[in-house]
């Protein structure tokens, strides 16, 4: 009996390369394709069939592009061409392919084509990955939807109220000044006749009038501040300073106070009416809330800082008076909102005025301890406002 040596065809190289390439698409997770220059796969994946419903005879039996979603088809299309035409390999790509229940699933690519125009394509079904988002993003843009509308609703409101505000506080100012003056005219022709206790009283009907009076007129620059157009021009500070103090000449001469200005103000590009309003309420609060007994001492200079590479500008008021404590800063910026200790005439929107000017302008305004005692007050202003200084020839 005569044995056949000649192997058998099962031994052989190519045969375990095929075997292996067919355990390789049967048992692989991912969807593992080869398909031809005319765009049918000539080779699937079982993983094909569990993602998409179809058998493999359904799938290679029409060009591929038939289950692309029609807004996909140019798209791959291009990406077909690329490999096709220029040889180049896909590594990201993501289309929708037909379920055979009629649904549609997103598809993530990653592929490269041979020499011989074939192209080797895996596949990933994204989909849940691809509705999660969708689902994030259409949260997201209804999130953004209300709050634009609470926005909107807001600042409806707040141009109501601003609007309320100033009508009321110029409709209320007629009948205050009336009282303030009757009740003067009152103190002039009929004085004599009343007692002390009466004069008292007329004088403190008089002074709450005046008050109201001067609340009013408060409210209605907060109003302006915030309603009016601030149109910006070039201006020096040494300029602003002086329209300030010429305002508040007669409490200067009246309180002795004693004030140092600068003499190294550059020019700023800002709305000078608003911004001599916010200087002319920081000097006269420096000198409201002196040290009793004492002269004021008051300095007036340019303030800078570097914030995030940014160069900025503004005003600084510094006072020897009796200070703000820490937890009080924020409050004294406030509407109505005095510090304790503080508590002395006026009507509590002086800094709120100021603070409303220097958001307008692109800034901020706030109170720092100075050194050796007393407040600094800063107003700064916004990047928009700095103009380049030229050097000197």
């Amino acid at each position: 009996m005569t044995l056949d040596s000649s192997p058998s065809p099962h031994d052989t190289p190519q045969w375990h390369e095929e075997t292996e390439l067919d355990r390789f698409f049967e048992l692989s997770l991912d969807m593992l394709c080869i398909a031809n220059a005319d765009s049918y796969f000539i080779r699937l994946s079982p993983a094909f069939t569990r993602t998409l419903g179809w058998s493999q005879e359904e799938l290679m039996s029409r060009p591929f592009l038939d289950f692309v979603h029609p807004d996909d088809r140019a798209g791959t299309l291009l990406e077909v061409e690329r490999q096709i035409g220029r040889g180049e390999p896909v590594l990201e790509f993501q289309n929708r392919y037909q379920h055979k229940n009629g649904s549609w699933r997103f598809l993530s690519w990653k592929s490269s084509p041979h020499p011989d125009g074939r192209m080797y394509g895996i596949a990933r079904d994204v989909t849940d990955r691809e509705q999660a988002q969708q689902a994030l993003r259409r949260s997201h843009e209804e999130l953004e939807h209300r709050v634009q509308e609470r926005t909107a609703e807001l600042q409806q409101r707040n141009r109501d109220l601003e609007t309320l505000l100033y009508v009321s506080s110029h409709d209320l100012r007629e009948p205050l000044r009336s009282i303030s003056n009757f009740s003067q005219l009152l103190r002039d022709r009929y004085g004599e006749r009343l007692e002390p206790k009466g004069l008292d009283y007329l004088d403190r009907v008089v002074r709450a009038a005046q008050r109201m009076d001067q609340l009013m007129e408060d409210l209605l620059t907060l109003s302006r501040a915030q309603r009016m157009e601030m149109p910006y021009e070039e201006v020096r500070g040494d300029d602003v300073v002086k329209a300030a103090m010429t305002q508040l000449d007669e409490t200067i001469r009246r309180t002795g106070a004693r004030i140092q200005v600068a003499t190294d103000f550059p020019s700023f590009r800002v709305n000078k009416t608003w911004i001599t309003q916010a200087l002319y309420n920081l000097i006269a609060n420096a000198l409201k809330f002196h040290r009793a007994g004492e002269v004021p001492e008051i300095e007036i200079a340019p303030y800078r800082i570097i914030e995030d590479t940014t160069p900025l500008v503004g005003l600084v008021v510094r006072d020897r008076g009796i200070g703000v404590e820490p937890d009080q800063a924020q409050r004294i910026f406030q509407l109505f909102q005095r510090a304790v200790g503080r508590e002395m005439s006026g009507t509590g929107a002086g800094l709120a005025i100021v603070q409303q000017i220097a958001h307008r302008h692109g800034g901020r305004a706030w109170v720092q301890p100075r050194e050796g005692g007393g407040s600094e007050f800063v107003l700064l202003f916004g990047s928009q406002s700095i103009i380049e200084e030229k050097p000197a020839p």
